[in-house]
């Protein structure tokens, strides 16, 4: 699953105001009539909840809206660039990178990063011509970003905004929801605008303003009330099919399940709909990026409430020759070793609402299940008995998902 993804991002640049004179018959020498540019094309960002990954911008470096196009004769305005919109899946994060010169002065003089840029503020760069029909001079490039933080971010093991001190422009959490990421240049003034009494032929006009550039990681994180969490072969794919319509893939060996799975539940007691989301397994480590620990974790920090599936092996739940009271002891370990894997990726995840099955009861002796209940009350947590394939249990978690 394509859940994060590194882009440059540009607006169209404003089109050049034009230098121009009226020509018309029996007129001996017209005065200016050079129209202004057209505005730059924008360059926006929308959701749409039919996509659940952003696996068409693997690959892709750059996007790019129309430039803005350049004034015409008899003071006729250029027309504006074409908008260019990227569709993007519910849950996804625009985090800021690095900027261009032109953005970061929109910021400073409107005062945020969602404010519009005007003609008023931004900055205006002028061009001279020795003679109608010129071609425009040549002006130098807006000054780009900083490629070696950019460099550092791509690379880093774990992608973390809050360590690089990013800046989030915008989150999609709505279908049609749309947000300016960068503005499309202003067009500049043709030399009409600068006729005067002392400047009757005016041989100068505007360039276009630069339109916003910007480099930005899109990060998807899934938009679910519950994360199903615990490691592989727990059976959380089994128990998500059973609340939900979701069929993802089932069978008995570890890593069946390799991305994430989204379910829609109806509670059958209160009839309201939550989004169940089935993270893949954990494996030891996950919490610091072993395996593709970062890329699942990042989307249980949007789970409201996380259930714990905890499960013994069949051999070890069946093995005469340990005691119940070490088999509960393991499986205290094993929801250990899931707080630590997600205490390490994000401290945030401590204090989410969480519940704790003991899965897997149908093939588990009765006396087990009575020593793993008591193994977690005795640190004050309650653990709920379930079988996820024959459905024991399953009455009291519609009961425990009552209350959300």
């Amino acid at each position: 699953m394509t859940d994060l993804v590194f882009l440059h991002l540009l607006a169209g640049d404003g089109g050049f105001g034009r230098i121009s004179f009226r020509r018309e018959k029996f007129v001996a020498k017209g005065g200016p009539d050079g129209g202004d540019g057209g505005s730059g094309g924008n360059l926006i960002i929308k959701g749409n909840a039919a996509l659940n990954t952003l696996k068409q911008y693997a690959g892709k470096t750059a996007f790019k809206a129309e430039q803005g196009h350049s004034g015409g004769k008899k003071n006729q305005a250029g027309a504006k660039g074409t908008d260019l919109v990227l569709e993007v899946p519910i849950g996804t994060i625009i985090w800021q990178l690095s900027e261009n010169q032109a953005a970061h002065h929109r910021r400073l003089s409107v005062g945020g990063v969602n404010q519009s840029l005007s003609r008023n503020n931004i900055k205006r760069e002028r061009y001279q011509v020795m003679k109608e029909g010129e071609f425009v001079p040549e002006r130098p490039a807006d000054d780009l970003f900083d490629p070696e933080k950019f460099d550092e971010i791509k690379k880093a093991p774990k992608f973390d905004p809050e360590q690089f001190e990013l800046i989030k422009l915008a989150e999609v959490l709505k279908d049609g929801q749309t947000a300016l990421i960068c503005q499309g240049g202003i067009g500049g003034r043709g030399n009409e605008q600068f006729k005067g009494p002392s400047l009757t032929t005016p041989l100068v006009a505007e360039y276009g303003s630069f339109g916003e550039q910007r480099l930005v990681a899109l990060e998807l994180k899934l938009l679910a009330d519950i994360g199903l969490v615990g490691f592989p072969n727990a059976g959380k794919s089994t128990l998500i099919a059973r609340l939900t319509s979701a069929r993802p893939k089932i069978a008995a060996y570890p890593f069946t399940t390799m991305e994430p799975h989204l379910g829609l539940y109806q509670n059958p007691k209160t009839g309201k709909e939550l989004v169940i989301a089935d993270i893949p397994g954990l494996i030891e480590g996950a919490g610091q990026g072993k395996g593709l620990g970062f890329q699942f974790l990042r989307h249980i920090e949007n789970c409201s409430t996380l259930v714990y599936v905890l499960a013994l092996e069949e051999s070890v739940a069946l093995d005469a020759e340990v005691s119940d009271d070490k088999k509960a002891e393991q499986l205290w370990q094993q929801y250990q070793a899931l707080v630590k894997e997600l205490s390490e990726f994000s401290q945030k995840l401590k204090t989410k609402d969480a519940h704790l099955l003991l899965n897997k009861i149908d093939i588990c002796p009765p006396t087990f299940v009575t020593a793993a209940t008591k193994r977690f009350a005795k640190e004050g947590l309650k653990i709920t008995p379930i079988s996820a394939v024959t459905g024991t249990g399953i009455e009291t978690l519609h009961n425990l998902l009552a209350q959300y």
